[in-house]
């Protein structure tokens, strides 16, 4: 892994070195038990305080991205996998627990005994059968983005007939039981690795396993971007600002431009108006799609979309089958 901060865009040192490391380990650069250097390495190699790598460090094992062992060293953290703490936790949740909490829900809700004895015999009939369909829930910041992470979810997973429904997390955090309530019953929820925490704290008392996966940047978004004339003059916005520097240099390894881009992360609305007036193309984060209404129609766009890696998702088959 090769870090880079440039300390001319006006992002800080510390969300630089997140963002670049949670790119890495988000979209397959780095994998599950990859070590990451030492506090003191890092530093060293980027001419930063240690304290700032140790906050960087800390807020990623906050999100559950990498884990450090006393004496051993730190690592990418597996995001399918439980912590010991949620393995307790987890294992309090017994088979029996789960059905005496189901069975007292639903006669508060006015059933009977024997109603709900019914509704569960025929539940573990369809399961034996096989006629239970296989849901997953994927959990996204933004509702096109989201929406296309299913689809190619299902597209992997096509052999289990799975069927992955789009869910947004402020929806989930605004009204969890309510939207829950109008899904079907999933077996998995698959968050995106920078939500992955917040998901599990939704989820997880609810009884739902969720895991994250990895994601790379989409075929057609590489495709584009290696198209792009050296001549033209390019745009970028990121929507997170922790984001920005890695799209930068991944738009530089696809085109040599002959003139450095010009870029912005979301929030930054004046300097983006004033950017699009001087640009041939705008590269735009997946969540960034208001500022398409800014820009003359001459402009080119191309989204930076990131579609799921398949062997991420295949991991998880286990979880559905």
């Amino acid at each position: 892994m090769e870090l880079y901060l440039d300390r001319a865009i006006p992002v800080s040192l510390t969300e630089q070195i997140k963002g670049q490391i949670t790119y890495a380990i988000s979209y397959g650069q780095l994998n599950r038990g990859d070590p990451l250097p030492s506090v003191r390495e890092l530093a060293t190699t980027l001419q930063v305080a240690p304290m700032t790598v140790t906050r960087v460090y800390q807020d990623l094992a906050r999100q559950g991205l990498i884990v450090t062992k006393a004496g051993v060293g730190t690592f990418v953290a597996d995001m399918a996998c439980l912590d010991e703490t949620e393995r307790v936790q987890a294992s309090q949740n017994n088979l029996r627990q789960i059905i005496d909490n189901c069975v007292r829900q639903a006669t508060l809700l006015g059933h009977t005994v024997e109603e709900v004895q019914a509704e569960f015999l025929a539940l573990v009939n369809e399961y034996r059968s096989g006629s239970a369909g296989r849901h997953v829930l994927i959990v996204g910041n933004f509702a096109p983005a989201t929406e296309y992470y299913a689809q190619e979810v299902e597209s992997i997973l096509r052999d289990l007939k799975v069927r992955a429904h789009p869910v947004l997390l402020q929806d989930l955090q605004a009204d969890a039981a309510g939207l829950l309530a109008a899904l079907p019953a999933a077996k998995l929820v698959i968050a995106i690795p920078t939500r992955l925490q917040e998901a599990r704290a939704l989820l997880e008392p609810r009884h739902y396993r969720v895991a994250a996966i990895a994601f790379r940047l989409s075929a057609e978004t590489r495709r584009r971007l290696a198209l792009i004339s050296a001549t033209r003059r390019v745009g970028i916005v990121a929507t997170y600002p922790e984001f920005l520097q890695t799209m930068i240099d991944e738009v530089a390894a696809y085109v040599l431009l002959k003139t450095p881009p010009r870029y912005a992360y979301l929030k930054q609305a004046k300097r983006i108006r004033a950017m699009v007036k001087e640009i041939d193309v705008l590269v735009y984060a997946s969540g960034s799609e208001r500022v398409l209404k800014w820009l003359p129609c001459s402009v080119e766009t191309i989204e930076f979309r990131h579609t799921p890696e398949a062997d991420s998702v295949n991991r998880l088959r286990f979880l559905i089958e």
